[in-house]
């Protein structure tokens, strides 16, 4: 960044309002459903505000502020009133237990926390005994909450009188880019969260490099629909858009997001890779059930727009006639497709884990611009993206300008740059075993550089299974192969110190039961249809498919079939919807052992 751009993220936000104080901030929906706008004057006179309530509660620079909710405009205002102070702010997953919510708490050493409303509330409520350097709870919407309860209300201390300069103690606290900015615990794919310590510059870096290499500015209207606890959401979705003076517009919720895409005709959307599955398969199916001429129309526009695609990723000659068949597809059928996504989608980033090469491959002939990135939470989180005009799919792309990226020991990807955290919060030894003592930040994924310096994910090395033979298993491409199947919605492979690989598979209810209408199978509860031979018969069938081409030692020898997902609820997903594999190993413990016992490998 050049000596004129600000050092902390409050300076980077006041400057973007006072740039465009009547320009649209924030939008989202009132009670009947039709969307409000905030304008960047009215929010920053709203974060002053807050930001003067807090001081006179005694909130200063340095203490630990946690908001417990989902994403909205009180969130940003909450997040932006507490960095005005110095303060350091804690998100908490929404959908977190309330052991994991008072880990963090007490371990955090969190003074106020903010909540959304009621059921959240009582999750505190029901903990706040065991979190002693808790002081204040502030709720956003305090309807059903009892009277007797203690709290304070979030409107009365966003509508609060400015005094004494912005703040009831004075003018703010002096502030640096070295200084902690959030503490983020980590979702915890294994072992306990670890609290990643973020400072101001490193939030800052990662914004403005998003700024200039996709060139984000007023004109461009963001949904947000992931959780702003994600780093991923919160810098790229949230300072990101703010810094550039852009709108962003909250979708109610993840069901909503169509209708919402539909108002709101956004310009940019972030999402997870999951989310965009379930899209394209919601689609899908409705294209799969349409009159086979329409059905038959979509599969050659996309198969004539993908010979284009190919044509000019080889940069070969595209022939005129071909042009003329992908202008009449793209009319007649991309275009529709773009319509359901607004009209004005110039940029689908993904991210967050990789994203089905052929699913990214169908988006960009259908006209999306479809760029997949990589971070971690410890880097702020954006280490790489793809480029809009050198876009490579199947890659992360390339690292930002001021950015290191090397691949160390057994394809390690390290990282070094402005981005990288300051430390674990309180765990010196934690810290010292991920950057070493030149600055690079053991990433603990494994990856290589393409010949165009592009970063290729290829696992992580704490997923690699090392069977009883030393033979080495990634696992994370063989389920989202076998994920591909309509019969299976979830699969984790197992094999660690064994002498062959196993599955446990998630099913898709839906098909399955299908399937058992059409050929008349009968059973007293989804248990026991999972149970039926035909059933098994049909998954296995299935995975062999996937597993075709896949080396002996790599291929699934067995599988279980649960009748229960993988889900944040149960905690067998993390909020970022990654598989906790520790923690289904050990819930489904007698159903492995079960599949190596019925091959007598014991």
């Amino acid at each position: 960044m050049s000596a004129a751009a600000p050092n902390t993220i409050r300076e980077a936000f006041r400057e973007a309002a006072e740039r465009h104080p009547h320009k649209t901030a924030l939008r989202c929906k009132g009670e009947d459903g039709s969307y409000r706008d905030i304008s960047y004057g009215a929010l920053r006179d709203s974060v002053d505000r807050l930001a003067a309530s807090l001081a006179r509660l005694g909130i200063a620079k340095g203490d630990r502020v946690a908001i417990f909710a989902y994403h909205g405009p009180e969130w940003a205002v909450a997040d932006l009133a507490a960095l005005e102070l110095g303060a350091v702010v804690v998100p908490i997953y929404h959908s977190l237990s309330p052991p994991a919510a008072a880990h963090i708490l007490n371990d955090s050493g969190s003074r106020l926390v903010f909540v959304a409303g009621r059921e959240l509330f009582d999750v505190i409520d029901g903990i706040r005994r065991g979190t002693p350097a808790l002081e204040r709870v502030v709720v956003f919407d305090e309807k059903g909450i009892g009277k007797e309860k203690e709290f304070l209300k979030f409107r009365e201390m966003e509508a609060g009188a400015v005094s004494a300069g912005r703040l009831a103690g004075g003018d703010p606290p002096v502030l640096t880019g070295s200084d902690p900015a959030t503490i983020v615990y980590t979702s915890g794919t294994t072992g306990t969260p670890k609290g990643v310590v973020l400072s101001h510059g490193n939030i800052l870096f990662d914004a403005f490099s998003l700024v200039r290499r996709f060139d984000v500015g007023p004109d461009d209207t963001f949904l947000s629909f992931l959780p702003l606890c994600h780093m991923l959401e919160r810098t790229c979705g949230h300072f990101t858009m703010l810094f550039a003076g852009a709108t962003i517009a909250y979708a109610e919720g993840i069901a909503t997001i169509v209708e919402d895409v539909r108002k709101v005709r956004p310009t940019i959307i972030i999402v997870v890779p999951r989310i965009v599955e379930k899209i394209y398969e919601a689609v899908a199916r409705k294209v799969m059930e349409a009159p086979f001429l329409r059905r038959r129309l979509v599969f050659a526009a996309v198969r004539h727009l993908n010979e284009r695609a190919n044509r000019a990723y080889r940069g070969e000659r595209v022939p005129l006639a071909l042009r003329v068949r992908c202008g009449v597809c793209d009319r007649l059928v991309a275009a529709k497709f773009r319509k359901i996504a607004g009209g004005r989608l110039r940029l689908l980033v993904s991210g967050g884990a990789p994203l089905d090469r052929k699913l990214a491959k169908t988006l960009h002939v259908l006209g999306f611009n479809v760029v997949e990135g990589y971070g971690l939470t410890e880097t702020a989180p954006v280490v790489c993206t793809g480029l809009l005009d050198d876009n490579r799919l199947g890659t992360v792309g390339k690292p930002f300008d001021g950015v290191e990226v090397r691949i160390g020991e057994s394809d390690e990807i390290l990282v070094r740059g402005p981005n990288v955290m300051s430390c674990y919060f309180n765990l010196p030894d934690e810290t010292a075993r991920s950057i070493d003592r030149d600055g690079w930040f053991h990433t603990g994924d494994r990856g290589r550089l393409d010949e165009r310096g592009n970063l290729v994910i290829t696992g992580r090395l704490k997923e690699l299974i090392v069977t009883s033979y030393g033979k080495k298993v990634a696992p994370v491409p063989i389920e989202a192969e076998m994920k591909k199947s309509p019969y299976m919605e979830e699969a984790l492979l197992y094999g660690d110190n064994r002498k062959f690989i196993t599955a446990l598979v998630v099913p898709r209810r839906d098909a399955v039961e299908r399937y058992a209408r059409e050929k008349g199978l009968a059973a007293a509860d989804y248990a026991s249809l999972l149970a039926l031979g035909e059933i098994r018969d049909i998954v296995g069938r299935e995975i062999e498919r996937a597993t075709a081409e896949l080396a002996p030692f790599e291929k699934v020898r067995m599988f279980a079939l649960l009748p229960e997902g993988f889900t944040v609820a149960n905690e067998l997903l993390t909020p970022t919807l990654k598989l906790r594999r520790g923690r289904i190993a050990e819930r489904y413990a007698n159903e492995i052992d079960a599949m190596y016992a019925a091959c007598k490998e014991r």
